[in-house]
């Protein structure tokens, strides 16, 4: 194939030296384009010849590499339809424990309301004994004030009739009453 077109490229470039060469300017319109149609077949066989492998490797990787990047697209269509689907039971997964943790919040408040509630009746009930128990304490203290108080006045009053009623001579005779009675007891002893 190299002979024959090298072959046609010589002649054709002969020739075109030749006819420009010996005819000058009555040249005929059809060996003209005669002429024009070779250069244009060797043209394009020179460019086939020598263009053929690069533009079928450029076309070869350009469809190697579509198919490529719609395998590609297709792996990350599957990927992310897999991921999607994973997320969505993960959602779903979530909402229900979201679920779960509203329950459990909702009867551990209750739980500790109901603590709560029952601490504060165990405190009324305690602050209610103190009460009472001060109560009775004050009580008795007043109870013991008062008693205090009225001996302590039945003493002043005693003492003040006692004064009115002893005499002089009254108070003697009880002065020696009691000497003769502590002459008794060191006798005695």
């Amino acid at each position: 194939m190299f002979r024959l077109l090298t072959s046609v490229l010589f002649l054709s470039f002969w020739s075109t030296a030749l006819f420009a060469s010996g005819i000058g300017d009555a040249s005929s319109p059809l060996m003209d384009f005669v002429w024009k149609v070779v250069n244009v077949v060797v043209l394009v066989a020179i460019i086939y010849k020598f263009a053929k492998k690069p533009v079928a490797a450029a076309l070869g990787s350009s469809a190697e590499s579509a198919k490529k990047v719609l395998d590609d697209a297709r792996d990350a269509e599957e990927r992310i339809s897999t991921d999607l689907s994973e997320m969505n039971s993960k959602i779903a997964g979530l909402e229900k424990e979201a679920i779960e943790m509203v329950a459990a919040a909702k009867k551990d408040a209750e739980d500790a309301k109901a603590r709560i509630v029952e601490e504060g009746k165990l405190e009324i009930q305690r602050m209610k004994e103190q009460a009472s128990f001060a109560l009775k304490q004050e009580q008795r203290k007043a109870e013991d004030d008062l008693r205090r108080w009225i001996a302590e006045e039945s003493v002043k009053l005693a003492e003040g009739t006692l004064k009115k009623k002893m005499n002089q001579n009254d108070q003697n005779q009880l002065v020696n009453k009691f000497v003769d009675q502590l002459n008794q007891t060191k006798g005695v002893a």
